[in-house]
């Protein structure tokens, strides 16, 4: 076997492969006997066809199996032993590559292009400064927190009579032109809040309604969007939409909520073994919960933020006409060459964040362990569970619990990711220099909004997954 490399660009080379008989030949006769005893061929006896029609009808099959094998083990190998980070996977050269016959005693000459990742340095580190955007949590907001609270642990009654803020529950069945419940409908359960419902004239008719009378009612009239209206009712938007349907509500019950009372008593229902006595430290205790509960969404952005700044701020090149070839080779959905020109900046960054990603990982040796993992589902399963009321033999039960998790690999790889995605948040607020801006609940929705569609106008989904193997570094195992 002999193997070559040659550069032919900055990013791009060829490998040639020579396969002799010496590298196939001793596989070969060695699997053609396995066929001579195991042949059942008319007029023979098992294990006494000749050797030499067995070679006539399988031989060549057989060494192309042993050649493409070679191969392919051989090609892997040496890309691992000379270090080559390439991306993508190698693809054939027609041109140089001539027919194989697989005839006795024939040398193969195979052609295979690469692309190779580009050299390039990282600017990570606090040089870098990005906005951290941080919701400031208003009156008006902790009020709704309280307010939302006292409800859930308030008194539940069920008058005859809905109140303003009642809530009603009922089924709900499509109706046809005469009136009647439409062919092969099914009532579906539903619950309407009053509070909630904009129409005047509906709202008047939901607080006359007694129990067990019926309603009939416009989706678009009851619920304001056909989106709504079609996750309240089970059907399609497009049929909801239709101005010509109409439903049936016939009321089974009203719930009314008597919220819980602002005291001391409430404040250790809410907040178990801290002390709070003043509605005054209740609201700051809310206000630094609600906080909290945003970081999720800032952290978000910034990560994106931090993502497309290194994306647009690190230099690199890329092999761009490979690229685009095996784009075009290996896609499943076969795009065409004007498809892959139209979509290839899309795939550009996305292909220069995995190299950006990968770096980052080398360099600060990134990695999530098999015992973070038991860790983290050991914690959200005694996350109700005081630690200290574990005793070994539960904690015994745990662990096998644990174990068998373990054995579901889709999750533990959702839950690998979700480890690994908060290490690299950590390094990043580590090393870059964040900017406090505080900002609205409001105006933050509302800028994360016009940042999608912006980035979404001009296909800097960089995020996008595509299906390409670079390298054979990342692919979201890291270390485990």
């Amino acid at each position: 076997m002999n193997i070559s490399r040659e550069s032919t660009g900055e990013l791009t080379a060829t490998i040639k492969m020579e396969i002799t008989p010496d590298d196939y030949q001793q596989a070969v006769s060695k699997n053609l006997k396995d066929y001579q005893r195991k042949a059942n061929i008319p007029g023979f006896r098992p294990g006494k066809v000749p050797y030499g029609m067995v070679k006539k009808m399988y031989g060549k099959a057989v060494m192309a199996d042993e050649v493409n094998k070679i191969l392919s083990d051989q090609l892997a190998g040496y890309m691992s032993d000379e270090k080559l980070d390439v991306l993508g996977n190698p693809l054939a050269n027609k041109e140089k590559t001539k027919t194989a016959l697989f005839e006795d005693g024939e040398t193969f000459e195979f052609y295979f292009d690469l692309g190779l990742a580009p050299e390039f340095k990282l600017n990570l580190g606090p040089e870098l400064e990005i906005e951290n955007y941080q919701i400031k949590v208003d009156d008006k907001m902790v009020d709704g927190y309280i307010e939302d609270t006292r409800k859930r642990n308030g008194n539940y009654t069920h008058p005859k009579v809905a109140g303003e803020a009642d809530m009603l529950s009922g089924a709900a069945t499509r109706l046809a032109p005469d009136g009647m419940p439409a062919e092969g409908a099914e009532a579906k359960k539903i619950f309407l809040s009053l509070d909630q419902i904009a129409d005047k004239a509906i709202k008047e008719n939901l607080l006359a309604l007694k129990k067990e009378e019926l309603l009939v009612f416009k989706p678009l009239e009851l619920f304001g969007t056909t989106e709504e209206a079609s996750k309240q009712l089970g059907a399609p938007a497009d049929v909801l939409s239709d101005a010509d349907i109409s439903f049936s509500f016939k009321l089974e019950e009203v719930t009314h909520i008597e919220p819980a009372d602002l005291n001391a008593e409430f404040f250790a229902q809410v907040y178990p073994g801290e002390t709070i006595e003043t509605e005054e430290d209740f609201r700051e205790r809310v206000k630094k919960d609600a906080t909290a509960s945003f970081i999720g969404e800032t952290d978000k952005l910034l990560f994106q933020d931090i993502t497309k700044n290194l994306i647009d701020t690190t230099e690199m090149k890329l092999p761009e006409e490979f690229l685009k070839r095996w784009l075009y080779e290996h896609d499943e959905n076969k795009m065409s060459p004007e498809e892959i020109e139209e979509q290839f900046p899309a795939f550009a960054k996305s292909m220069k964040w995995q190299l950006i990603e990968n770096k980052v990982i080398k360099e600060h040796d990134l990695h999530v362990t098999e015992e973070e993992i038991k860790g983290y589902i050991r914690s959200y399963m005694l996350r109700q569970v005081s630690q200290e009321f574990v005793d070994p033999e539960m904690a015994k039960k745990y662990d096998s619990i644990v174990d068998a998790f373990m054995q579901n690999k889709e999750q533990v790889q959702k839950i690998n990711d979700q480890l690994f995605d908060a290490k690299l948040m950590g390094l990043f607020k580590e090393k870059v220099t964040l900017k406090p801006v505080d900002i609205s609940y409001e105006d933050f929705i509302t800028m994360v909004s016009s940042k999608h569609n912006h980035e979404h106008d001009h296909e800097h989904d960089h995020e996008h997954e595509h299906d390409h193997d670079h390298g054979h570094d990342h692919d979201h195992d890291h270390g485990h």
